[in-house]
């Protein structure tokens, strides 16, 4: 906030600070069976916001605003072709923990191998991009 002390009378003067942030993630997950059963699963969010506060002052006095607000969207998928057994489901949920973990607690990424049986192959993406916007300004006029 701008003094407003120790101004002539006719001075004036604003000063703004605003900040806009996004982050967008997506991934997507698709499983074939042994027995050719075929799962994808897809998850993307957006969340948005922002924040904004100002002051401006002038031989009569001064004013301040703020104003912040946010939004998130989430979208999830499941797609399934065929008919999924119990140990299927079980392997399919395992595969999705490990996939889950920290990339620093993973010393490679998850294979199907004797731990995932059912399962023959699977594909998986994940993007996450992150947008922030800082903007600052400040006048003043002596008039």
């Amino acid at each position: 906030m701008l003094p407003v002390s120790g101004l002539s009378r006719s001075s004036f003067g604003a000063t703004q600070f605003s900040a806009r942030s996004r982050e967008s993630t997506a991934a997507k997950l698709t499983v074939t069976t042994a027995e050719g059963d075929k799962v994808t699963l897809s998850f993307k969010q957006d969340t948005r916001a922002s924040f904004s506060a100002g002051a401006a002052y002038g031989p009569n006095g001064r004013a301040t605003g703020v104003r912040a607000s946010s939004s998130q969207k989430t979208e999830v998928g499941v797609k399934i072709e065929g008919n999924l057994s119990d140990a299927e489901l079980k392997d399919i949920k395992d595969l999705i923990g490990q996939l889950a973990q920290p990339k620093e607690a993973a010393a490679a990424p998850p294979k199907a191998s004797s731990s995932l049986d059912t399962i023959q192959s699977f594909e998986y993406a994940y993007r996450r991009r992150v947008e922030v916007d800082l903007r600052a300004s400040q006048y003043s006029i002596d008039a």
